[in-house]
């Protein structure tokens, strides 16, 4: 391993735009100290393909959560992200990465 490179989690959402809010509080929740957010994300999945659409309404379409983190905040993160997805579509990635600057993904 690198010298320079610290082992963490990643955590790949993929939601309803409508959803947001409710992702946002589990990572909040969670502990995770940031995430990034991609909206207008398109895709192929179980209800075929997902166009993006988000021109005029960011309440409509496919956004995507990125979020990088120790491993105790990423469980957290699965935890409540999968009580989320009983009631509401969904995706949800979990992968080891390494990091450089790993106090970025630290909760203030």
């Amino acid at each position: 391993m690198n010298e320079f490179l610290h082992k963490m989690r990643k955590i790949e959402i993929v939601i309803e735009a409508e959803d947001v809010k409710l992702v946002e509080d589990a990572l909040r929740d969670a502990g995770l100290g940031g995430w990034t957010i991609l909206r207008d994300v398109a895709g192929m999945g179980h209800g075929g393909f997902h166009q993006a659409r988000t021109i005029f309404n960011d309440q409509t379409g496919l956004v995507m959560f990125v979020g990088v983190g120790p491993s105790d905040a990423i469980t957290a993160a699965t935890q409540r992200v999968g009580s989320i997805f009983r009631h509401k579509p969904g995706v949800l990635f979990v992968s080891d990465v390494e990091v450089l600057r790993s106090d970025y993904f630290v909760a203030a």
